[in-house]
């Protein structure tokens, strides 16, 4: 943090320490949840986990509104070997009524698409989030810096000698890179989708 840009009174400096720290911890969260959850679909989009199989859409069901909005639907979904049937799957998302998707299948009996563009917009999200836990760490040790100056030095320097700064910036280019083109991969796929 340039010494120019910090408050140079003591609420000043209180209030923008508070505001980068709890940005920090939001874009951290943001980044280590939305890794996990993608991380965790990424297994079943790849078929390295879960029943394969077809799901037929027989309605859908939508809570919440504005910004809590959902949709999930339910369907029949029977397994590619035919071992497996349930009547009450379900997938996220909303879909016409007689709709049948290629999908594996979890414990729950919850569903998850399979192929190229679910995956590939998987890894752009998990790109996406990498980047943004990398931020919420920035913000945090910069709101350290700004309250307590002798121990954010500290941190600073411990977090981001240059060996670590190098590392950073590949994985940072890597993970630009990756979501760049993982996402146009994601588009092309979704778009060549029925």
């Amino acid at each position: 943090m340039r010494s120019g840009s910090v408050p140079k009174t003591v609420p000043g400096r209180i209030a923008m320490a508070l505001f980068m720290l709890f940005a920090g911890v939001l874009f951290g969260a943001l980044g280590v949840v939305g890794g996990v959850g993608l991380a965790d679909g990424l297994k079943y989009s790849t078929r390295l986990s879960g029943t394969p199989g077809l799901l037929t859409i027989e309605g859908c069901f939508t809570s919440g509104t504005g910004k809590q909005r959902h949709t999930e639907c339910f369907g029949f979904f029977r397994s590619d070997h035919h071992h497996v049937v349930d009547q009450f799957a379900s997938i996220d998302d909303s879909y016409q009524k007689g709709t049948v998707l290629s999908v594996q299948q979890d414990a729950s009996g919850h569903c998850y698409l399979v192929g190229v563009a679910p995956t590939a917009g998987r890894l752009a999200g998990i790109c996406a989030c990498v980047v943004a836990l990398v931020l919420g760490l920035t913000l945090s040790s910069g709101a350290f810096a700004i309250a307590m100056p002798r121990l954010g030095s500290r941190i600073g320097t411990a977090l981001w000698s240059p060996g670590a700064g190098r590392m950073l910036r590949r994985l940072l280019t890597a993970c630009c890179v990756g979501f760049a083109l993982s996402g146009l991969v994601g588009v092309i796929g979704w778009l060549a989708m029925p």
